[in-house]
């Protein structure tokens, strides 16, 4: 599978199945991106030290996401028109050096 055609399949299942969201710099709404993603709340075995039952987790696809608007640590994201916090880093799974995908825990 190429990265080209990992990022395809992502896009595709979160065009079906994901929601609307919006990335934010900071907790004001200059700047924001709005994308589409997966969201999902933690699973019992990712429940552990600062991490609660009511933290989710988010997926997203780097599709139509610039560079400077990839989200950060001290970020948000909006989800149901309310603000999240994202926690720790953001993981950026990459193929061939190319992102595929972006994984995000947030707090809210």
């Amino acid at each position: 599978m190429t990265p080209e055609q990992a990022i395809a399949s992502l896009d595709r299942h979160i065009a079906k199945h994901g929601q609307a969201v919006k990335i934010r710099k900071t907790n004001s709404a200059v700047d924001e991106v709005e994308t589409r993603a997966f969201v999902r709340g933690m699973k019992p075995d990712e429940i552990a030290g600062a991490i609660t039952q009511s933290d989710r987790k988010v997926v997203l696809s780097p599709t139509g996401i610039e560079i400077a608007a990839l989200p950060k640590a001290s970020g948000y994201l909006v989800i149901d028109n309310a603000p999240a916090a994202i926690i720790g880093k953001p993981e950026f799974v990459k193929m061939n050096d190319v992102i595929v995908r972006i994984n995000v825990s947030v707090k809210g």
